[in-house]
């Protein structure tokens, strides 16, 4: 009896499996990033992900309020900071995000325990909100190895590895191998790739989504001419490879099919 009972509980799990997994699939997808800008490193994934009718949303931590540049004429502050908010709204809707989410922290400001704080519990909020199936956010070489980038993926990832309710979410860091960036045209700012064998989640994009991906970069003109942008852009096309890259931050993915259709 209790072998058959074993067998209809496998039978039971396994009938279950495909339902699960197309549950999963159909949950929103959550970005996490420092910056008005730093989506770019995924952008084309974010476009393809709205174009095929999946639910996305996007965090951004600071409030850009430091982001001064010579060409822009724009000082540091209140007035800069709304210009970002602009911004980063403009690329927003042009990759087809459902919500942005601006949490409005202190630009270079985060390495305190009163900011990362407000950072954990604002984050958690919107993680209890969105329900996600999974959250990209970065590594720990913080993509361009600004110190709001590192310190935006270890709290995302202090979040997920701290709560036992968080355990079917997907976290991916997001990166770019670092065999294909030392082959990468001049650009700046440069990346810090992760290696190749690392970045198993590897999910191809439309040639819609590059372009997609570079008219929402466009939106971010107070941070970069038009001949800086082109060279960041032809940068990250032979990074990319046709394909955005990520590691699970474990290794491993709950669901290895969680950006199909």
């Amino acid at each position: 009896m209790r072998t058959f009972l074993h067998i209809l509980g496998a039978l039971a799990i396994a009938s279950a499996a495909p339902h699960i997994a197309q549950a999963q699939a159909a949950r929103p997808i959550l970005a996490v990033f420092a910056h008005p800008d730093d989506e770019r490193v995924i952008g084309p994934l974010l476009s393809k992900l709205a174009r095929e009718g999946r639910e996305t949303h996007l965090v951004i931590a600071t409030d850009g309020a430091k982001g001064v540049t010579d060409f822009a004429h724009i000082p540091a502050g209140a007035e800069l900071a709304a210009a970002r908010t602009k911004e980063a709204t403009c690329a927003a809707n042009r990759l087809g995000v459902k919500k942005l989410h601006l949490l409005g922290l202190p630009d270079g400001g985060l390495a305190s325990f009163e900011v990362l704080g407000k950072l954990r519990s604002r984050l958690a909020a919107i993680i209890d909100s969105v329900k996600p199936a999974a959250i990209i956010t970065f590594g720990p070489e913080g993509g361009t190895g600004h110190p709001d980038h590192r310190l935006v993926g270890d709290v995302t990832t202090q979040i997920i590895e701290g709560d036992a309710r968080y355990a079917n979410i997907d976290l991916l860091y997001a990166s770019l191998p670092t065999e294909r960036l030392r082959t990468a045209p001049h650009a700046n700012p440069t990346v810090n790739g992760m290696a190749e064998s690392l970045l198993t989640v590897r999910v191809p994009f439309e040639p819609q989504d590059l372009v997609a991906g570079r008219e929402e970069y466009a939106c971010h003109r107070s941070q970069y001419t038009p001949a800086q942008m082109a060279l960041v852009n032809a940068y990250l096309a032979h990074s990319w490879n046709e394909m955005v890259w990520m590691r699970p931050w474990n290794g491993t993915l709950h669901n290895p099919g969680i950006f199909s259709r």
